[in-house]
C-alpha cells in the first residue's frame, strides 16, 4: 500500500512581456511592435473573462501545465469530497507525443503523471512522478465511487494500473502490471455500476478487455479478446442508461462496436461496423442526457457523428461529418451542466499534429446545437477538450495540446448570474 502527500503549490494562469526596446532598422522596431500586439490579444483571448453564447466568465484558472509544459493534457478530471481533482498526461517532448500514441515505450519520454487539486484560487500537487512508478504517463480517467476516487493510468512498458484515495492525498495503487498482463496497457474505461468497479482496458495484441472489482482491491475479469473481436482494441467509456451499462469500443478496420450488460457477465452487442460507416472508428463518449442516450464517434477522414436512442437499442444520428468542420474529428468529452448537454472536440488541420483549435457546442434539446467557443477560447496548439467536469456551480474544462502544457478553464451559466 502506498500513499503520497506533496506540499502545496499555488499556480495562477498570466503571461508576461519582457520591456525589451529593440535598436536598428526600422522594420524591426516595426516587426517587434507587431509580436507585441500579437502576443497581447492572445493572452487577452486566453486569460482574460470571456463570455460565449450561454457562458460568462471562462477564465483560465492554472498556470500552464501547471507550470510544466510536460504537463500535455489535462487528461482526467472529476470532483470528489468537495474538491476537484486533475490527472495530467506527461510527456516531454513532440517526439515523445508520437511515441505515446505508437503505445512505445515511454521510459524516455515521461516524467510521469501528476494529480492535482484546486484549493481556493490555488492548486496542490498531491501526485508526482507516476506514483511509484515513472513509466506511468498519465491518469486517463479519474471518478469517484463510493467513498474513493479513482484513477486508471497508461503504461506501455508494465502494464496499466488502478489507484484510489479515500482523503484525496494518500494515493495507493491496487492494480499493477495491466492486471498480470503488460499488453493492458491503458486504462481506457472506469465506471461503477450495481456496486462494482469496471475497468475498460486497450491491449492492442490480443483485444481489450474488462475487469471488475467489489472492493477495489480483488479484480475479477469480467471480458477479453475484445468482448468475442480481436479488433476492438480497446474499451472507451462507460455509462448506465436505462438499468444498463452502455460501453464503446475502438476498431479500426471494422469500425466501432457498442456494447450493454445488464448482469456484469453478458454483453449484448447493439452497434457495429461504425453504424453508417467504417471511418467512425471509435465511440468516444457515452453519456445519458434527459432520458436518452449520446454516443459521440472518431472519423479522422470525414469528422465525427453523433447518435442518439432513446431505448439503448435503436440509434438515429444526428450530427454528421464533423458537424462545422470535417477536421473536428471527434466529439471528446460531453458534459450536462445547468440543463444544457457541452460537447467538446479534437480538431486537427490536415493531420499536422501541432496545429487545430478545439471546438465547444452545447445543446438544450439535442436537436439545436450552439457553438461556444471555435478558437479554444484563444489558445493556440490547444486541439482537444480533454476533460469535462462539474464543480461547485461551474462548469470546468481541461484541454490537450501537444506543444504546450494543458489549460484548465472554469465557466458560469449565464442565466446563474
Amino acid at each position: 500500500m502506498i500513499g503520497k502527500g506533496f506540499g502545496k503549490k499555488s499556480v495562477h494562469g498570466a503571461g508576461s512581456l519582457f520591456n525589451v526596446w529593440p535598436r536598428g532598422r526600422g522594420w524591426a522596431v516595426v516587426f517587434f511592435f507587431v509580436l507585441i500586439a500579437a502576443s497581447l490579444a492572445l493572452n487577452s483571448r486566453a486569460d482574460d473573462p470571456l463570455s460565449t453564447a450561454t457562458l460568462t466568465d471562462v477564465r483560465l484558472i492554472n498556470e500552464e501545465g501547471f507550470g510544466d509544459p510536460s504537463n500535455k493534457y489535462a487528461f482526467s478530471m472529476a470532483s470528489f469530497k468537495g474538491d476537484l481533482y486533475v490527472g495530467t498526461l506527461n510527456v516531454k517532448s513532440l517526439p515523445g507525443m508520437f511515441s505515446f500514441f505508437a503505445g512505445t515505450s515511454g521510459k524516455r519520454t515521461t516524467n510521469g503523471a501528476e494529480i492535482w487539486r484546486r484549493e481556493g484560487d490555488g492548486w496542490t500537487r498531491v501526485v508526482d512522478g507516476g506514483l511509484d512508478n515513472p513509466r506511468n504517463m498519465g491518469v486517463r480517467k479519474l471518478y469517484a465511487a463510493g467513498d474513493y476516487l479513482y484513477g486508471v493510468t497508461n503504461n506501455h512498458d508494465d502494464g496499466m494500473e488502478v489507484w484510489r484515495t479515500r482523503d484525496g492525498d494518500d494515493w495507493e495503487a491496487v492494480a499493477t502490471g495491466g492486471f498480470g498482463d503488460k499488453d493492458n496497457t491503458s486504462g481506457r474505461g472506469l465506471g461503477w455500476y450495481k456496486g462494482m468497479v469496471y475497468v475498460g482496458l486497450e491491449n492492442r495484441s490480443e483485444g481489450a478487455g474488462i475487469w471488475t472489482s467489489a472492493d477495489g482491491e480483488n479484480w475479477e475479469k469480467a471480458a477479453d479478446k475484445g468482448l468475442g473481436d480481436k479488433g476492438n482494441v480497446w474499451v472507451s467509456d462507460f455509462t448506465e442508461f436505462k438499468g444498463r451499462l452502455y460501453m464503446g469500443t475502438l476498431n479500426i478496420l471494422g469500425g466501432f462496436q457498442l456494447f450493454y450488460t445488464a448482469d456484469g457477465l453478458s454483453f449484448v452487442k447493439v452497434m457495429e461496423k461504425g453504424a453508417a460507416k467504417k471511418t467512425n472508428t471509435a465511440a468516444m463518449k457515452l453519456i445519458a442526457f434527459k432520458g436518452r442516450l449520446y454516443v459521440s464517434t472518431m472519423d479522422f477522414f470525414r469528422g465525427f457523428d453523433l447518435y442518439v436512442s432513446d431505448d439503448g437499442e435503436n440509434f438515429e444520428r444526428v450530427l454528421e461529418k464533423g458537424y462545422t468542420s470535417r477536421h473536428n474529428a471527434y466529439l471528446w468529452q460531453m458534459e450536462e451542466y445547468n440543463g444544457r448537454l457541452y460537447a467538446g472536440t479534437y480538431s486537427h488541420s490536415d493531420f499536422t499534429l501541432p496545429r487545430g483549435r478545439f471546438v465547444l457546442y452545447s445543446t438544450e434539446d439535442g436537436e439545436k446545437w450552439t457553438v461556444e467557443t471555435d478558437d479554444a477560447f484563444g489558445s493556440a496548439f490547444h486541439y482537444g477538450v480533454r476533460s469535462m467536469a462539474v464543480h461547485d456551480g461551474k462548469l470546468i474544462i481541461g484541454t490537450a495540446s501537444p506543444r504546450r502544457g494543458c489549460r484548465v478553464f472554469e465557466a458560469r451559466a449565464k442565466d446563474l448570474e
